[in-house]
């Protein structure tokens, strides 16, 4: 099959080749620094001034696995990882295409994911050479029957949580699930943590780390595109127990060589500056959509975590919608068209923006929403693509 261009894509083609317009562009959910707390965007290496000049380690720049190991003991209150647990790579899909091209060399040919997934994990797995499968899972104790009911050969159990992009977090229950899974020698799971800085409920669950470094049939994934709002270094992690570890480093050395080490050392200083400011932004997105969702008598709720809405617009056409939104109202939005499968009428929606920008968003969504109303009732509504 020939790769084609994704509908997000198409749509800020032609909001970028018509740059005069003022665009609402609202299709990543990679949060936005908040403007007075903006981290420079290159530090200087003065101490390590040759690093363009050639490779770094296969497995990681030594200050950045370093950095990352003292990460994981503050944020995920690891007492167990180490260096020899840890391996950078080139952002959040490289580790999870590097960990799933691994396990299908171990003869792992079935992957099961929630519903819905992103398209990329998606791609990946089949890339990988695996049968994907959707399962209506729900984050919950009672996940494990089902998802046991799946293992008829070795199989890959993909878990992103908070989950991209709905918002469901990790709860403290669901640990037992992934106990119990990495335990099976059929079965691997690849949890995708690429989000665990924004998990906003009121008894957060640390991501599993301790237990991917304990058992063989568990690895953690995750990235500085996120978690650090810096999507430009393409850089990402992953955890794992050693034998995992050490088996993935010479696959990234044979596939990449190393991971570009300027950037690592940009990742260093942006993991020790931390992110705080970052969250603090996401959480006043999500209490100015929760303000305008209670001013326009909308539904007074948010996830539980992430960095966006996972909007039903009960619209039959969600793909035209978009195209219309586009065109006459300057919006460009990320439909369910980006997740497998697809879900009828969603839309993603950020909330890691400014809350002015999410205020005027919201207001011009319902707008739109309103004008495409009442040009399906007069049956005007037409495909609309590019000019």
């Amino acid at each position: 099959m020939t790769p084609q261009l994704s509908a997000l894509q198409r749509r800020l083609n032609i909001a970028e080749s018509r740059p005069g317009e003022d665009w609402l562009v609202l299709v990543e959910n990679v949060p936005e620094w908040p403007r007075t707390a903006s981290p420079q965007a290159t530090t200087t290496h003065t101490d390590h001034p040759g690093a363009p000049f050639g490779y770094a380690p296969s497995q990681g720049h030594p200050r950045l696995t370093e950095a990352l190991v003292k990460r994981e003991h503050e944020v995920s209150a690891s007492r167990l990882v180490d260096e020899s647990h840890v391996l950078v790579t080139a952002g959040g899909m490289h580790a999870v295409g590097l960990v799933l091209r691994d396990l299908a060399a171990r003869g792992f040919r079935k992957a099961v994911h929630t519903t819905p997934v992103f398209c990329g994990v998606y791609d990946s797995m089949r890339a990988a050479g695996m049968r994907a499968k959707a399962l209506q899972l729900t984050s919950t104790a009672h996940d494990l029957a089902v998802l046991e009911g799946e293992f008829t050969e070795p199989t890959v159990v993909y878990v992103n949580l908070p989950h991209n992009p709905t918002g469901e977090v990790l709860r403290h229950e669901y640990v037992d699930v992934l106990r119990a899974l990495a335990a099976r020698p059929d079965v691997h799971v690849v949890y995708d943590a690429v989000y665990d800085s924004f998990d906003f409920g009121p008894d957060r669950c640390p991501t599993p780390v301790d237990l991917a470094v304990e058992e063989g049939g568990l690895t953690i994934v995750n990235s500085v595109s996120k978690n650090y709002g810096r999507p430009g270094d393409r850089v990402g992690w992953i955890v794992a127990a050693q034998e995992n570890i050490a088996r993935l480093v010479p696959r990234l050395e044979w596939e990449a060589v190393a991971v570009n080490g300027r950037a690592q050392l940009d990742a260093v200083a942006a993991i020790d500056r931390g992110n705080a400011e970052l969250v603090e932004g996401v959480r006043a997105g999500r209490a100015a959509a929760l303000d305008h969702a209670r001013e326009t008598g909308g539904a007074g709720s948010l996830p539980p975590g992430g960095t966006q809405l996972w909007l039903d617009l009960r619209v039959a056409d969600i793909e035209r919608f978009a195209d219309f939104a586009l065109e006459r109202h300057h919006l460009v939005l990320t439909t369910s068209a980006n997740y497998v499968p697809v879900v009828r009428g969603h839309i993603r929606f950020p909330t890691g923006i400014p809350a002015e920008r999410m205020r005027r968003a919201l207001t011009a969504l319902h707008e739109a929403l309103d004008d495409w109303r009442t040009h399906e009732a007069k049956g005007k509504v037409a495909h609309v693509g590019s000019r």
